[in-house]
């Protein structure tokens, strides 16, 4: 039976990346083959487990179930509130605001300057959060949507990439951190550069293909001044208080989600205050995108079925087996990233094994893990996300993207390959 399921989650994952052959909304085979998996688990009474540095076996797969749920449900929920934050902006004209500040006469210099802001942008805030507000600041910019597709995989490899250097730019890196397997300055010490040149090497190459020829005029929006003065002061109040999520989460300990809600909260009270006029709590929640939102649920949930069975723990321990180069390890790790959620798998990692803190591996594997995400557009939250919000095709990412992505990851990986021979 357990076959069964796992055949049932290739199928499922199969009709994903061929809905545009078929015409069937991703949503669908991805809520089925969820609720499927589960179904069958308990149906069968299948022995599931949960990592918690050992494995433990459930006797009750609705326990463990609630359990996963309220995993996704933090995702779910941190989605909706940064996607809330992100739709009050765009509602005062915030982001017509900030594209009045691009300054670029040629699409190879945005692209530098997009790829740029959303490497750092993601290392502050989130990857996932940056690859939101880009989207949206992109359909305001690039009118073509083949063009804007090729920039937003690029945008996605540099979210990735500047997520990893960050504890809390990245969920798995969030992890390690959480775990004490790094600490913020080392992980910054030696992730920084193979990040940025994982960003730099893909933007580069990708700089040259002939779509990122010739000019481009930025439609700037003439708005009134105090249009103009009400949307910039909502943009920095707005991005002010996604930037106090992680500094909220130090402070209390309370999750990222909880924070991201809160400052949703505040940023309606005060809208609701001082543009009382303006302000509707429908229009807000109308611009959600709540297919995306469902997308990304089937997909986590049927991922954490097969984590519960303890399949994930399987493959990890079994590459262990075969592989002795804990740094080959990392690099198979971070390549099984790119089509299977990070998060379970970096779990299943951490409960395997006990280097020190800040041990290279541990950095390896924040690196691997979260660029390696770039490789398929299902092997990031990011990507899974602008996959939703721009009906990007699977097959189109293979194609166009996927190798600059890879070339990208492995050029860090090299550079943490070779760096302790100029450190000596």
């Amino acid at each position: 039976m357990e076959l069964v399921i796992i055949s049932i989650f290739i199928i499922g994952y199969l009709f994903i990346t061929i809905e545009n052959f078929i015409s069937l909304n991703k949503v669908i085979p991805s809520i089925l083959m969820a609720t499927i998996c589960w179904s069958l688990i308990m149906f069968w009474n299948l022995p599931v487990f949960e990592l918690d540095n050992a494995l433990i076996k459930w006797k009750d797969p609705n326990y463990l179930l609630s359990h996963h749920l309220g995993n996704a449900s933090e995702i779910i929920f941190f989605l909706i509130g940064s996607m809330s934050i992100v739709s009050i902006i765009d509602m005062y004209s915030g982001f017509e605001v900030l594209v009045n500040f691009f300054y670029s006469n040629t699409k190879r210099n945005f692209l530098w300057i997009i790829n740029l802001l959303s490497f750092f942008l993601s290392a502050i805030i989130d990857n996932l959060t940056a690859t939101i507000i880009l989207i949206t600041i992109l359909k305001k910019i690039i009118v073509n949507y083949k063009e804007r597709l090729h920039y937003l995989g690029l945008i996605i490899i540099s979210a990735n990439a500047g997520g990893v250097w960050s504890p809390i730019g990245d969920i798995t890196t969030t992890m390690l951190w959480i775990s004490n397997k790094v600490t913020t300055i080392n992980l910054i010490k030696k992730i920084f550069l193979p990040s940025a040149l994982c960003m730099c090497v893909s933007t580069f190459i990708g700089s040259l293909m002939p779509i990122f020829n010739g000019s481009i005029q930025i439609k700037k929006n003439k708005l009134s001044k105090s249009d103009f003065k009400r949307g910039f002061w909502i943009l920095k109040f707005g991005l002010g208080l996604i930037l106090f999520v992680p500094i909220l989460k130090n402070i209390t300990g309370i999750p990222p989600y909880m924070g991201m809600m809160f400052s949703f909260g505040i940023l309606c009270l005060i809208t609701n205050i001082y543009y009382k006029s303006y302000f509707s709590m429908d229009k807000i929640l109308k611009k959600l995108d709540f297919s995306s939102i469902l997308f990304f649920l089937g997909i986590l949930l049927s991922i954490s079925s097969l984590e519960s069975l303890g399949k994930l723990y399987d493959l990890s321990h079994w590459i262990s087996n075969i592989v002795y180069s804990w740094k080959i390890k990392t690099f198979i790790l971070g390549l099984i990233s790119s089509f299977i959620d990070n998060v379970p798998l970096v779990a299943a990692i951490i409960s395997m094994f006990n280097y020190s803190i800040d041990h290279e591996f541990w950095h390896f594997i924040a690196y691997m893990s979260g660029t390696g995400g770039s490789i398929l557009l299902i092997g990031s939250a990011s990507g899974i996300t602008a996959m939703g919000m721009e009906k990007i095709d699977f097959f189109w990412y293979l194609k166009n993207i996927s190798w600059l992505a890879f070339i990208g990851f492995l050029s860090g990986f090299l550079y943490l390959l070779i760096y302790p021979f100029f450190s000596l």
